[in-house]
């Protein structure tokens, strides 16, 4: 039996404490050759195995840890020759999938679960340090790791993810998101788009594909995103600091400040942490009549975290985060001018600002673990589009100017027990209640009077039971099975400029999901899994659309795939999986440029991904991903679609990155090159709307180097400075008139500088 995570939260301290502690904490053996050397480990928290800790508090120092057996370990300098079973440093920083797969603990799954026994596909995307040039991590970063995950290119804090070929809402309409996002135990978004949280101080990103319905509810067609942030450490007073520049090509100077402070207020009991950020981005579009680089971009947020432990075995985190975003104009290009330059037109602004407050509390129970999650979400967005092609359909005169304004808030309740890890079955119980309200309100403003579009509110209220279980058959063998049973009570109300209606509807549905893995040796695991996700249907109060309702949509996947290390160098990756998606929800737009939603029939997918990771030897290593999907409409939506592609997601999709390790002057750490290959999109099953996108090669590099507490980062993005299509999209009441295109940020250079106090 492999040693099972356990929650740690150990401070930075000499290493023969913090070697005593963690014994202690995880009852691993942990030896060391000789004297243990003066050094002091970096902090530990969270979920983790003993040789995950290990790996995390000896990074950097120039010693590791390798596995010599079962729950035993020795601590030997990082300069000798590997052995089979290292744990660290590995990267500097270590990411989580350098660790061998029994050390990575998934936490999406809601309660901390091995990798090597998650029947899914699951990847771990480490953020520590993430910053992009001169700004922090953003969503389409996190999209550009993974070659299944798509964003759908219309803007920061206005862009949808994708998983797996479910593309239904590139327009920005009124349906519910088909991937969750979430920070920690937060749902941040219902029918939203995701808020964009900027990645600062943030752990990793753990991505679960595939429908999530027993364990998220409604939506979650494509899967879950979940953002895993630094929890407040109760022994340990640090300080980071950060700032960043970057230059992009034909444009100006980009800026960036980061700090976060880690302050125990009563040793061992409770801590605050505190976290700040501010960056301004140039813009590089530049319109007509002297207007340049006019899609810049102001961001500034925080968050506030307090942990408390009142007696042991007990944590109680509260979390509090505001996040706002202005943009001066949009960013996608239209006409003929060339280059980065667009026609003369109205300022198109967007504003997008979120909060979220967070209380989680968990401990044990006797052989048990108790969870209770409370989360507010709340977002505010407003955009002006420049709608003067419209203005005869509108009802107004000459340069028109449609407000769109948005208030989404979303609460959520959970309690859950679970299970102990140990040697018979897991298991996990919960019930929870969720509550999410969406307010619309959509202007046109010209001479003589501003003339309203639509108003509305919907509200959607969700109860649900919900449970899981794994079993150990013997021989490797695992099987495990899900189940929510839920009560969806939807309510629309709205009124357009010649309809008014009030409408609501309940439904009760059951999910589930059905997993079996094998591992024929302890570096292979073998698996395939079934499950189903749904989506509530809903009202449409807009004049013109094709139905007044839309009805619910459902999904179901198939998946089977292998995680195998081959000797100590090679990690492979493999999934196969095939989609139903039942009544598939869809954007449609309207003549007057407003969004609807319709079913546009039943789909199918059927796809095949596939990771490779390769120590090559000297510190240089390979990291290839891919995917090839055909997502296609199997018919039942009309005469009027002639390309039955699922919109916004590619049939292929390619990652590369060769990276080094280095060590110059006393400073460690890492050079890489990257390669990214998207293929073609295209934007809806309307023709009358339908725009292609072509393949898109991408380059980037960087260098992360730290030493005695400093980091210097250096980065270059869009080395060969191409301008293809991000997105054929970004006005729907101008999309009719001319063909839009989103290019990609020109090439830009980058350096960040931080301190560790």
């Amino acid at each position: 039996m492999l040693a099972a995570p356990v929650t740690i939260d150990l401070p930075a301290a000499p290493i023969a404490q913090s070697l005593r502690r963690l014994s202690a904490l995880t009852g691993a053996s942990i030896g060391v050759a000789g004297r243990l050397p003066s050094l002091r480990t970096r902090p530990v928290r969270g979920a983790r195995s003993a040789g995950e800790a290990l790996a995390v508090m000896l990074e950097g120092s120039g010693w590791r840890a390798v596995a010599v057996g079962q729950g035993s370990f020795r601590i030997e300098p990082a300069s000798g020759p590997a052995q089979p079973g290292t744990v660290g440093p590995g990267r500097d920083p270590a990411p989580p999938s350098s660790l061998p797969e029994q050390e990575i603990v998934v936490t999406a799954l809601k309660r901390p679960t091995r990798l090597a026994d998650v029947p899914a596909t699951v990847h771990l995307l480490p953020m520590r340090g993430a910053m992009r040039g001169s700004a922090p991590g953003q969503a389409a970063d996190v999209a550009a790791a993974l070659p299944s995950l798509t964003s759908s290119g219309t803007g920061p804090g206005r862009d949808r993810y994708f998983l797996r070929g479910v593309g239904d809402g590139p327009l920005g309409g009124f349906d519910q998101g088909s991937v969750a996002v979430l920070i920690d135990e937060g749902r941040l978004n219902y029918d939203a788009p995701d808020p964009d949280w900027a990645l600062v101080d943030i752990d990793r990103v753990e991505v679960l594909e595939g429908p999530q319905g027993p364990l998220y509810g409604s939506g979650a067609l494509g899967g879950i995103v979940k953002i895993v942030t630094n929890r407040a450490a109760l022994d340990e007073t640090r300080a980071e600091a950060g700032a960043g520049l970057a230059v992009t090509a034909s444009s100006g100077l980009s800026t960036s400040l980061t700090g976060m402070l880690n302050l125990p207020l009563v040793s061992g009991r409770v801590a605050l942490r505190a976290v700040g950020y501010r960056s301004r981005d140039a813009g590089w579009i530049d319109n007509a009549g002297g207007r340049a680089d006019v899609n810049s971009e102001a961001l500034g947020g925080g968050r506030l975290s307090l942990a408390i432990r009142p007696a042991a075995g007990w944590r109680i985190d509260l979390t509090g985060a505001v996040q706002r975003r202005n943009m001066r104009d949009s960013q996608y290009l239209d006409g003929r001018l060339g280059g980065l330059r667009r026609p003369a037109r109205l300022p198109e602004p967007h504003d997008s600002d979120a909060a979220l407050a967070l209380a989680t509390v968990s401990g044990s129970l006797g052989n048990l673990s108790l969870t209770s999650v409370t989360s507010f979400s709340r977002q505010e967005s407003d955009v002006a589009f420049d709608a003067s092609p419209l203005a005869p359909v509108l009802g107004t005169a000459g340069a028109t100017l449609v407000h769109d304004s948005r208030r989404y808030t979303l609460l959520d309740q959970e309690v859950r027990l679970a299970s102990k890890p140990g040697d018979g079955p897991e298991w996990l119980a919960g019930a929870s209640f969720m509550q999410a309200r969406t307010d619309v309100a959509i202007v046109a403003r010209s001479d003589p009077a501003p003339v309203a579009l639509l108003a509305s509110r919907r509200s959607v209220a969700e109860s649900a039971v919900f449970g899981e279980a794994g079993w150990p058959l013997g021989a490797g063998l695992s099987l495990s099975a899900g189940g929510r049973l839920f009560s969806t009570l939807v309510e629309d109300e709205g009124s357009g400029r010649e309809t008014s209606e009030q409408r609501s509807r309940r439904v009760v549905r059951a999910s589930g999901s059905l997993g079996l893995s094998w591992k024929p040796s302890p570096s292979t695991t073998v698996f395939a899994r079934a499950a189903t996700a749904f989506r509530p249907g809903g009202l449409n109060i807009v004049r013109g659309a094709t139905r007044p309702a839309y009805d619910a949509d459902e999904l179901l996947s198939l998946e089977a795939g292998v995680r195998s290390r081959i000797g100590a160098a090679v990690s492979l990756d493999l999934t196969i999986y095939g989609e139903r998606w039942r009544h598939a929800q869809a954007d449609e737009l309207l003549a007057d440029g407003l969004v609807a939603t319709r079913n546009v029939g039943n789909a199918r997918t059927i796809g095949a991904e596939g990771r490779l990771r390769w120590s090559l030897g000297k510190g240089l290593g390979l990291d290839l991903s891919a995917m090839a999907q055909s997502a296609r409409l199997e018919g039942g939506g009309g005469a009027d679609i002639d390309d039955p592609r699922i919109p916004a997601v590619p049939e292929l999709a390619f990652r590369g990155d060769v990276e080094q390790r280095l060590s110059i002057a006393g400073w460690r750490g890492t050079a890489r090159v990257g390669l990214r290959y998207t293929g073609a999109t295209h934007l809806s099953f309307d023709p009358t709307i339908d725009r292609r996108a072509r393949g898109r090669l991408e380059s980037d590099a960087g260098l992360a180097l730290a030493r005695d507490g400093w980091s210097l980062g250096l980065s270059a993005t869009n080395l060969t400075n191409r301008r293809s299509d991000v997105f054929p999209f970004g006005n729907p009441f101008r999309v009719r008139a001319e063909p839009h295109r989103t290019p990609p940020r020109p090439r830009t250079l980058g350096m960040t500088i931080g301190r560790d106090f």
